[in-house]
């Protein structure tokens, strides 16, 4: 079962900044909301209903200047006190206008101006204009006076009612008003707050995943590096938390393995190294002692054969023995100058993988398993040089990797040669006439060549062939 992916630290910031952003943009989107609920309250309260109970106050004072005037001229008859019911009859009708505009839309508003105005229309009609054409026409009897003036009190009266529901009307459509920008503030300051708190909480809990899911890994992370560091090359560095840091350890673990391959390899070498000087010691002490030895008593035959004519045919078969023991020595010294494991499968691929340095840009990692150096078929041996050489050229060449591993194993019936790179991969170049060249190989001998993808990225080359442990050269 293949385990998921870990989240990287990217997307763990990206989706705490993006809770924080939308909790800003709600807080912001409804604070925009509720200012503009309030301000569409005061709009209405400074545009139609404060001006509507001021217009209504104005109406109330005119109809008691309507009402003062008449009766003023009802009393004395002095044409100068019809000048307030003539002003405020045409006050009246002004702001009943005005109030007919500011109301609209109001129902409750609509109605009682109307009855207020069919009330005022009634007094007017009934009480007021016969009044004072009555006056008009000579002085009024103080008794008719008297009935005029309790005729005239019950329609004004009902007047003075229209104004108290109108004024009321105007003063609730005022407290509405008001009401509504309360509301409104108060929820604009509640999402204000509940954001902040969320805010913190979002916050709060960010910090602790962060420490959980990047804090934590990372102190493990440092602490296994650390043991490495100390010496302890064999202690695993587990990749864990987000992907950056899993990247990370993953590449520290394949360089902690490495250390350990290459001081493997620096083992072998150093006791390559010591068997080489021992061969060059004993070599040297052939050289210089053993062959002129024999060199001298191959001389000294010689000249008593020369001497001696009787004793040479005695003596040719011994001079014959010396020239062949000096050339299997020479043979000898020979072979242990080429240091033995030169000329082995093991020593050719090193020596292919160390010359391939200077085209790579830097040293193949290189392991050996099994009995490598059993293999004493020439064919194969050739092959798999060849193969090695062409694999890290074609690596040089096309892949451009930075690191390549070659792998060269012997196992139950087969040689297999296995060249990683992390390059380009075989879908940018098929690495022209290399491969083609390493499939004939292995079909010559009996096998196969694969090329393929790496498991994230550059190549593998697969090179495999038959073989029998132990067998002779052939040829």
């Amino acid at each position: 079962m293949r385990m998921p992916r870990p989240r990287t630290l990217r997307v763990t910031l990206g989706l705490i900044v993006m809770s924080l952003v939308g909790l800003l943009v709600v807080s912001a989107t409804a604070t925009m909301l509720a200012r503009w609920d309030v301000a569409s309250a005061q709009h209405t309260l400074a545009a139609r209903v404060l001006p509507a109970r001021q217009a209504a106050a104005d109406l109330g004072k005119a109809f008691v200047d309507q009402e003062t005037g008449q009766r003023g001229y009802l009393l004395t008859g002095d044409p100068r006190l019809l000048q307030p019911y003539t002003e405020g009859q045409a006050t009246a009708g002004e702001r009943t206008r005005s109030l007919s505009r500011l109301l609209a839309g109001d129902t409750p508003g609509v109605r009682a101006l109307q009855e207020l105005t069919a009330a005022a229309t009634t007094w007017r009609t009934t009480v007021a204009e016969p009044e004072i054409a009555a006056r008009r026409l000579g002085p009024i009897p103080a008794a008719q006076g008297s009935t005029l003036a309790l005729d005239g009190t019950d329609p004004f009266d009902r007047v003075r009612t229209g104004l108290a529901v109108l004024e009321e009307r105007t003063a609730a459509l005022s407290a509405a008003q008001l009401t509504r920008i309360g509301r409104a503030q108060a929820i604009a300051n509640g999402v204000t707050v509940a954001a902040v708190v969320l805010a913190v909480v979002v916050a709060a809990g960010g910090a602790l995943i962060f420490r959980r899911r990047f804090g934590v890994p990372l102190d493990r992370l440092v602490a296994q590096v650390r043991t490495v560091a100390d010496g302890n090359y064999d202690a695993p560095i587990t990749p864990a938390g987000p992907r950056e840091l899993s990247v990370i350890a993953g590449s520290v673990d394949t360089m902690r393995q490495s250390i350990v391959e290459h001081g493997r390899e620096l083992v072998t070498a150093q006791r390559d190294l010591v068997l080489r000087e021992e061969h060059d010691r004993m070599a040297t002490e052939l050289h210089d002692l053993t062959i002129q030895r024999l060199f001298a008593l191959g001389l000294s035959l010689t000249s008593i054969s020369l001497r001696q004519p009787d004793a040479a045919p005695a003596l040719a078969p011994l001079i014959a023995e010396t020239d062949r023991i000096i050339r299997e020595v020479r043979a000898v010294i020979f072979d242990l100058d080429q240091g033995g494991g030169a000329r082995g499968l093991r020593g050719q691929v090193a020596a292919v993988a160390e010359q391939s340095i200077r085209a790579l840009g830097f040293p193949p990692t290189v392991e050996f398993a099994g009995a490598v150096d059993d293999v004493v078929d020439d064919g194969i041996t050739k092959g798999t040089v060849a193969v090695v050489r062409e694999a890290l050229s074609n690596v040089a060449r096309h892949a451009g990797a930075s690191a390549v591993e070659l792998r060269v194993e012997v196992g139950e019936g087969g040689l297999t040669v296995t060249v990683i790179d992390n390059g380009k991969g075989p879908g940018h170049d098929p690495f022209g006439q290399g491969i083609a060249r390493m499939q004939a190989r292995a079909e010559l001998l009996g096998g196969r060549a694969t090329v393929g993808p790496g498991d994230e990225s550059g190549t593998v080359v697969e090179w495999r062939v038959p073989l029998a442990i132990g067998a002779s050269p052939a040829g």
